[in-house]
């Protein structure tokens, strides 16, 4: 929402007419890290809060819409059940270390059930994944710019904050040619040697523990490449391989998905096509909307992105002004 539309809205009033007149349908929510960012190594974009404001949107959350499971989700889908009221899902993404350790007693102290989209590539794996690889490069090498094959134009380091890394992280997801093969030319140019402090993900015991803490599990690939760049045997294996290593590791049933990246650039038909048929019953994009089920695409369901340092009113003007699928 535009800085000029959000100060407007706020002095004409129309943030709490549009607030307390937002539609019924499924409002889903998603969160990737929690905690500091300052923290990290890695990737600072990553973090959506922290965990006192985890805490303040659960509560808010709780208040104004009914939260509800994924199985819930995938019944109103089945039964093609018109939504008549504001629910909620509430979901995280890729599977970091402190989704276990600082989003689930956040959870748990507010009885709050949460859906976990798993990469499982990185699950129990050391193996630094491709955006936290950028970042730890940018951060080490500090370069004063970045211009690689593919990229319409160079990247300039202005030296504020986190602004390169998104910028960088944006021409490769933009770039046709896949992340991998972009770091790797990235590594030369800075002469890396390759290696890299180890990942900071969870493993299968803590996935485990979300499951016994009465939480829900869906697919996010398994190698979190962007799908529509694969060939249709990669495709293939990210879909279908995800599903099974968490349905053979933790004796659960998984039926949901949520795209990696998840704009409109990174899924298609046949992207589509393939969850059908490994079994996927729905899946998440990332961008932000009203489902007004059964009329929304169970494959294209849209969720609202929590950013660091959100207020109530922050919320409010999200969700008030929000557009309806």
């Amino acid at each position: 929402m535009s800085r000029i539309k959000k100060k407007f809205g706020n002095l004409l009033g129309l943030d709490k007419y549009f607030w307390s007149s937002r539609p019924n349908g499924l409002y889903s929510v998603n969160f990737h890290r929690i905690g500091d960012s300052a923290d990290t190594q890695f990737d600072p974009c990553v973090y959506s809060c922290s965990t006192k404001e985890l805490e303040q949107h659960l509560t808010f959350f709780k208040k104004h819409f009914r939260i509800i499971s994924l199985s819930a989700l995938s019944e109103y889908l089945r039964t093609n059940e018109k939504i008549n009221e504001r629910v909620m899902c509430i979901t995280f993404d890729d599977g970091y270390i402190d989704n276990y350790s600082n989003a689930l007693p956040i959870l748990k102290s507010l009885n709050v059930t949460a859906s976990f989209f798993i990469a499982t590539g990185l699950i129990g794996n050391t193996v630094v994944p491709w955006w936290d690889k950028v970042a730890y490069l940018l951060k080490t090498y500090d370069p004063k710019a970045i211009k690689l094959s593919g990229w319409s134009e160079k990247v300039i380091n202005q030296h504020d904050g986190d602004h390169f890394i998104r910028a960088v992280l944006a021409s490769i997801k933009h770039c046709k040619r896949t992340a991998e093969e972009q770091i790797k030319e990235l590594e030369a140019y800075l002469n890396h040697s390759g290696l890299y402090p180890a990942a900071e993900f969870m493993d299968w015991s803590h996935l485990q523990a979300l499951i016994d803490n009465g939480m829900e599990l869906g697919a996010h690939s398994h190698n979190h490449d962007i799908l529509t760049k694969l060939t249709t045997d990669e495709l293939f294996y990210e879909l279908s391989h995800s599903k099974a290593l968490l349905e053979s590791n933790l004796q659960c049933k998984i039926s949901a998905f949520s795209y990696p990246v998840g704009n409109r650039s990174t899924y298609d038909d046949n992207v589509v096509d393939g969850l059908k048929n490994n079994g996927y019953e729905l899946a998440f994009n990332f961008q932000p909307g009203i489902n007004q089920l059964p009329s929304s695409s169970p494959y294209d369901l849209h969720r609202f992105p929590i950013a660091p340092g959100m207020s109530e009113a922050d919320l409010m003007q999200m969700f008030g002004y929000a557009r309806k699928f």
